[in-house]
């Protein structure tokens, strides 16, 4: 082995990616997107505004118009993933991907901001479920979700990576800073595609195409017929407040409402991407099992409650900043926590109590959950902020509480050894069953 290979080896055997070479080289895959997705984020609405030359406004408005004809194709997804494959679904999707970016080039109105940008969302949403289905091909049941923590991890290193490139691109002031960006994105994408075709499956899904006389109804039908997925895929709308609560309630708390200095919110985004980073693969392997995610589920709920207390601690108490940057500290920690648990919690269970044969549906169908989350999530955090400073985290923590509590116990009833039980395989299959 060269000294390149072992030090790669090691690096990823330290993270905790499980010692399988399909593993490995899907961490890889996740470095390569990590990247490229990290840098253009932060720069995203940037350029649009300084290269482009379109308002704020303008930009909100399109790129709102592509976020909802992304999640209207979400569903489209988990139907070719069971037809086609989901190593397909995800080559295509990150091949459009890689077409958008190149395409943001030659934008220069709105219209083509809506057009371009539309590809980019649908391609983006559509490859969620189907990475999702194909890490089930590609890993052990016991690897999935050290996997999807990994990935995530890095996620949030591209993301440092990418305000990194954020302060170049800005120090620069030039245009071809942004232009080099979307295309290292594009690259990233195209990097991805080629690790992503070498690596082998071991647990082949079997086609959701044939149907037997005798057998379930196949397709999105058999899918809302199933009232306990359908049930926690609505409970996970709840559950992801701890992604709204941050990114738009903590920044907004921050500067309104304490007499913490502004410059504190990046800061706090930096503590939250670091610990990320540091322990989300630690809280991955407290939930191996389905039988697991209940405690993990209401761990979640505690520790957003105690941050809920933080926050309103600062606004109320902290009246000397030192008192409210400790206070707005620790509330971030549990804040941090919650999501770590709460995104295993998720994991666990949308990937595990989802049948093989139409995995790629299931999964498409619990994402919808982001998507709704993402529509009346701003809305709802900053509405309760504004109408009751003194109560609103305490409502948001009621919420996500409630969506936390209610999955425990829907999960309680799917532990068992049938939790993840599905008609089984015609005669003749080598399928292994779900586990």
């Amino acid at each position: 082995m060269s000294k390149w290979g072992a030090l790669r080896r090691a690096a990823l055997s330290r993270a905790g990616v499980p010692d399988a070479p399909a593993a490995k080289r899907w961490a890889l895959v996740a470095v390569v997107d990590a990247v490229g997705t990290g840098m253009f984020l932060p720069i995203s609405v940037l350029y649009f505004t300084v290269v482009v030359g379109l308002s704020a406004g303008a930009v909100g408005a399109g790129l709102g118009i592509a976020g909802l004809v992304g999640s209207v194709a979400t569903p489209l997804s988990g139907t070719l993933i069971d037809r086609f494959g989901a190593r397909k679904v995800v080559v295509c999707c990150w091949a459009a991907g890689a077409l958008a970016y190149v395409g943001y080039l030659g934008v220069h109105g709105w219209g083509g901001l809506v057009a371009v940008a539309s590809v980019a969302h649908v391609a983006d949403r559509m490859v969620n479920p189907a990475r999702k289905v194909f890490l089930t091909t590609i890993a052990d049941a016991e690897d999935q979700v050290p996997l999807m923590a990994f990935q995530r991890a890095v996620l949030n290193v591209g993301f440092g990576l990418g305000g990194l490139a954020t302060a170049a691109v800005l120090a620069i002031g030039s245009h071809t800073g942004y232009h080099a960006v979307l295309l290292v994105n594009a690259v990233s994408y195209a990097g991805a595609i080629a690790l992503v075709l070498t690596i082998p499956v071991i647990r082949p899904v079997p086609s959701a195409r044939p149907r037997e006389a005798d057998g379930p109804r196949a397709g999105y039908r058999q899918v809302l017929a199933d009232r306990r997925y359908v049930g926690l895929a609505l409970l996970n709308i709840l559950v992801l407040m701890y992604s709204t609560t941050f990114t738009i309630g903590m920044p907004l708390w921050v500067y309104e409402y304490t007499s913490a200095p502004a410059s504190l919110v990046g800061l706090l985004f930096t503590f939250n991407t670091v610990l990320v980073v540091l322990l989300q693969m630690r809280a991955a392997r407290s939930c191996n099992s389905l039988d697991r995610a209940p405690r993990v589920y209401r761990l979640a709920a505690a520790l957003f409650v105690l941050a809920a207390a933080g926050y309103w601690a600062a606004h109320r108490f902290g009246h000397a900043t030192a008192v409210a940057i400790g206070l707005l500290a620790v509330a971030v920690l549990a804040h941090t926590l919650t999501e770590l648990f709460g995104a295993v919690g998720e994991w666990t269970v949308s990937m595990t109590l989802a049948p093989e044969r139409l995995r790629g549906r299931y999964l498409s169908l619990f994402g919808l959950s982001l998507s709704a989350q993402e529509a009346i999530g701003p809305a709802l955090v900053t509405g309760l902020i504004a109408a009751d400073a003194d109560l609103a985290w305490f409502a948001l923590a009621a919420l996500l509480a409630l969506g936390c509590l209610l999955s425990a116990r829907l999960v309680r009833t799917a532990a068992g050894p049938d939790a993840a039980a599905e008609p089984a395989p015609s005669s003749g299959s080598a399928v292994p069953p779900a586990s």
